[in-house]
């Protein structure tokens, strides 16, 4: 019987300490998860019944730091709001001042934890202030700006129909302005592009790009109902002027082209022969350089035929008249000097032809402006061992025009020109220098008025020895060679 006793009263201890460990557990559990909860039952508290709620649970928390903090925030909150409340009731009247008062806001609620979430009224006003930022910055057509704004603001504040809608009109703007630098660069490429008629298909497929892009835009536009979107339209507005200035571009670069025929053709008749042969060439080669000169002309002539053919519509009809003419005056003069080549009986005493033989302002050089023009240079250039060089050649100078010819050397020495054959100086004493010495600039020795000083079109110079032997210069048509020096 004394036995059972005991055993009963152990086996009663045993369940008291047991009840004893459970009750302490559940007390000690209690007071943790209270400390666990408190901060979040307060960001519960917020979200369910607004910033004030939370002041309850959060004046609670045992740690100060952590205490002052949540608590700082509903009035970190408040004062955001009242603000945010006074610039609904008076808006700022200019659109900088609204923008930046709509940043300072957001970085307020902005800096608030994510885990609380902003009223709905407060988020409403809010988002309502961002569009309105947002549609301003889009029609100055501030698209990144733009973009930053109502995305934050999406994100903070949640979405409505008026940031989904602002946001597919970011998107749409910045796929074309994407697409946009892929045409510049494509642009790029094709300006730098050598070979002429892949240059201008390359004009071509850009202008086709640019008003498929166009076209795109207003489609999507429309299907988003964003038709009278003002950045839009710029956009297209841009688009199309784009697509115009590739147009006049291609067609300038053509127009480049054929009246780079004109030059062309110019510059091949004004050739001089290369490396030593100036002033040391045969007869036979004289008259062969002439007929490569004439063929050559053909040649270009019968290249900017094609391109016409192939480009009607931005051909330039005066400048292919021009060019018909030039190559007709042109052939005829070719076709002058060689029969003066030919059947001139002095040809030998004459000394050595320059090139080209030929000069006049019909063969101008680029760039001269209307009654102040030169012509392309004849040039000549040899060494003296011990004699004077002759050289002759032949202008071409309309009557009663006073062209003026003028010989530049690359070094001081005298220049003698004559209106005849000089016989390789042995009729020097019976002729006429015709230089104008008065009118002697550096080393430039003009015959002033040689359309009527030289009377059969022919001039023949005379170099003197200098201190260096080699020497080198030109013989230029000037419309007026004393204009240009006054």
């Amino acid at each position: 019987m004394k036995m059972k006793k005991t055993e009963q009263l152990a086996r009663i201890g045993v369940l008291f300490l047991i009840l004893v460990f459970i009750v302490a557990c559940a007390t000690t559990g209690k007071k943790g998860i209270e400390k666990q909860t408190m901060l979040d039952m307060g960001i519960s508290a917020w979200n369910r019944q607004g910033p004030n709620a939370a002041i309850h649970y959060w004046s609670q928390l045992k740690n100060n730091q952590q205490r002052e903090t949540y608590i700082g925030y509903v009035d970190q909150y408040k004062k955001a709001t009242k603000d945010l409340d006074d610039i609904v009731s008076s808006p700022p009247t200019k659109e900088s001042q609204y923008l930046s008062a709509y940043n300072t806001l957001h970085k307020t609620y902005a800096s608030l934890p994510a885990t609380l979430e902003i009223p709905k009224p407060t988020a409403k006003k809010m988002s309502a202030m961002a569009s309105g930022r947002t549609r301003a910055l889009l029609d100055k057509y501030e698209i990144d700006m733009a973009r930053n704004i109502i995305t934050q603001a999406a994100e903070r504040y949640g979405e409505s129909k008026r940031t989904a809608h602002l946001l597919t009109e970011i998107e749409i703007l910045t796929d074309s302005k994407n697409k946009e630098n892929e045409i510049n660069s494509n642009l790029k490429q094709i300006r730098s592009t050598e070979n002429f008629y892949d240059k201008i298909d390359g004009y071509e497929r850009a202008i086709i790009s640019i008003n498929k892009k166009r076209e795109e835009l207003k489609n999507r536009a429309a299907d988003e109902n964003l038709e009278e979107s003002k950045p839009i339209s710029y956009i297209d507005s841009g688009l199309k002027k784009k697509s115009q200035r590739v147009r006049l571009e291609m067609e300038r670069t053509l127009r480049e082209r054929q009246y780079s025929f004109k030059d062309r053709i110019g510059e091949e008749f004004a050739r001089v022969p290369e490396g030593g042969k100036l002033g040391s060439m045969s007869l036979k080669e004289t008259l062969a350089f002439q007929k490569e000169i004439k063929s050559n002309i053909e040649v270009a002539y019968k290249e900017m035929e094609a391109f016409n053919r192939r480009y009607p519509a931005v051909i330039d009809r005066k400048m292919l008249k021009q060019v018909e003419e030039q190559k007709k005056d042109l052939d005829k003069k070719i076709g002058q000097v060689e029969a003066e080549i030919r059947t001139a009986a002095d040809i030998a005493s004459r000394g050595k032809p320059v090139f080209p033989v030929m000069i006049g302002l019909f063969n101008p050089e680029k760039g001269g402006k209307k009654g102040d023009k030169r012509s392309r240079p004849a040039h000549l250039r040899g060494t003296i061992k011990t004699n004077s060089h002759y050289w002759w050649g032949m202008v071409s100078i309309p009557k009663n025009k006073l062209n003026d010819l003028v010989i530049t050397m690359k070094d001081n020495r005298p220049i003698r020109v004559f209106g005849e054959n000089t016989k390789s100086g042995r009729r020097i004493k019976n002729l006429n220098d015709l230089v104008n010495r008065r009118y002697k600039t550096g080393n430039s020795w003009p015959v002033l008025n040689a359309g009527n000083q030289l009377p059969s079109a022919k001039y023949f110079i005379v170099v003197p020895k200098g201190t260096n032997p080699k020497y080198e210069g030109e013989a230029v048509i000037y419309s007026s060679f004393i204009t240009r020096v006054r």
